[in-house]
C-alpha cells in the first residue's frame, strides 16, 4: 500500500549501490527507516529531499508492517538553508538529530517530539547561542522521553548550584525564541551536566568528537 507521510530526515546512509537507508522521524509512524531506491545516483530526483536535516513530505510503499517502506517521491517542506550553509550550525543539528534518533523508539509517533525537532533545527538557523539551544532542546526532549533531568536533581543527592538548577529550570521551559535572552549561567558547565545526564542512557553521539574540536577553536 502507498502511504503520504511528513518527516524530519535524521540520517541516511548508502545502502547497495545506488540507494539510501535513510531514517526518518515522522508525524505519522514516528522512527522508522525507509529504502530510497536510487538516491545515490547522480542527480537522482530523491536525493535532496532525503538529505539530513530536512523536512520533507515522502509518498512510500510498504506491503506489510513488517517491512522497511520504500520511498517512491518526495517534495521538500524545509530545508534548513542558514543551518546547513553554517558548518558549525550545521554539527549542531545534527548532534540534535543524532540525540533524538538514540533515545527514540521506533513506529511510536508523538507529535510534540516531531514539532521540537523541527523547531531546533529552526531555531539554530537564527540564534546567537547554537549550543545553548541544543541544552535546551536536550532537556526537552529528555523529559519527552522519561527522563526529566530537572527531577533527577530533585530526587537524587546530585547537588548543584543554584544558578545552574534555575538555569536547567528556564532552559526546559524555553520555546527556542527567548533562548538568547535566559542569561547569568556558564554555557559550558550546563552543557556538560546535560550530556553527562544523557550518556547515561545512550551511547555518546559520534557528532560530538566535532562539536568538541569547534568549541575548542573558540
Amino acid at each position: 500500500m502507498y502511504y503520504l507521510i511528513k518527516g524530519l530526515v535524521l540520517n541516511a546512509r548508502t545502502h547497495g549501490e545506488n540507494n539510501k537507508l535513510i531514517t526518518l522521524y515522522s508525524y505519522e509512524w514516528g522512527k522508522v527507516q525507509a529504502i530510497v531506491p536510487g538516491a545515490k545516483k547522480i542527480g537522482a530526483k530523491l536525493s535532496s529531499a532525503t538529505e539530513p536535516i530536512t523536512q520533507s513530505e515522502f509518498m512510500v510503499f510498504q506491503n506489510h508492517p513488517s517491512m522497511r517502506p520504500k520511498v517512491t517521491g518526495a517534495r521538500i517542506i524545509e530545508n534548513y538553508t542558514a543551518v546547513k550553509t553554517d558548518f558549525k550550525r550545521n554539527v549542531y543539528a545534527l548532534y540534535a538529530a543524532e540525540i533524538s534518533d538514540k533515545l527514540a523508539p521506533f513506529n511510536l509517533e508523538h507529535a510534540e517530539k516531531y514539532e521540537l525537532i523541527a523547531r531546533i533545527w529552526e531555531v539554530l538557523g537564527k540564534c546567537e547561542h547554537p549550543r545553548r539551544a541544543v541544552t535546551a532542546f536536550m532537556l526537552r526532549f529528555l523529559k519527552l522521553s522519561g527522563y526529566g533531568f530537572a527531577d533527577y536533581l530533585k530526587n537524587s543527592a546530585v547537588s548543584l548550584d543554584k544558578h545552574i538548577e534555575n538555569a536547567v529550570k528556564k532552559l526546559s521551559a524555553c520555546s527556542g525564541d527567548d533562548v538568547d535572552g535566559i542569561r547569568g549561567f556558564d554555557d559550558d558547565k550546563i552543557w556538560s551536566y546535560v550530556e553527562n545526564y544523557a550518556l547515561n542512557y545512550i551511547k555518546p553521539p559520534s557528532v560530538g568528537i566535532f562539536l568538541r574540536k569547534i568549541e575548542a577553536e573558540v
